[in-house]
């Protein structure tokens, strides 16, 4: 590794490797990725690799470990691939993906992709509204309405013509 490191300092980058890297993992497994670890290391060093500075350099791994996962598994596109048979593929409980239970993971699957993707990035990884504009490359008040609708979606599926207490 070189000197320039896009987290700032050596040690920056290493623990945003360390916190970043499981749930980078996670995210490439959800795009049907058939070597999850490898597409994240990928991602890692492709970031490492730049000579220009990445403003985001987090929203800048996620959007390459989507790009590396897509056209890894670009073969499959036309198969049908549900959320769930992704996340539960290949692995004993994952601590990012267990954070929903299969009842909500159920329902997330019936959103449309966009807002699904949207959605995921914002309750499970944890990304900002910035940084998921950056990854999906749509403006930020196209991610807002998105999480703002997955929301309604799930509101409404959760609890039909109840009190919307869970979302």
């Amino acid at each position: 590794m070189s000197d320039f490191s896009p987290f700032g300092t050596g040690e920056a980058f290493y623990a945003a490797f360390s916190e970043y890297y499981p749930k980078l993992v996670s995210y490439a497994r959800r795009f049907g990725a058939i070597y999850p670890e490898d597409i994240t290391q990928e991602a890692f060093v492709i970031l490492m690799q730049r000579e220009d500075k990445i403003d985001h350099p987090i929203a800048f791994l996620y959007g390459t470990t989507r790009t590396l996962a897509l056209t890894e598994r670009r073969p499959l596109k036309n198969q049908n691939i549900s959320l769930e048979f992704v996340v539960d593929q290949g692995k004993e409980g994952d601590a990012y993906d267990a954070l929903l239970t299969s009842e909500i993971r159920k329902e997330i699957q019936k959103l449309p992709p966009t807002f699904r993707e949207a959605i995921w990035l914002f309750v499970v990884d944890g990304l900002s509204i910035r940084e998921i504009a950056h990854i999906l490359e749509i403006p930020e008040a196209t991610v807002k309405t998105r999480i703002h609708r997955a929301k309604a979606q799930l509101r409404d599926q959760l609890n039909p013509g109840g009190h919307h207490v869970m979302v």
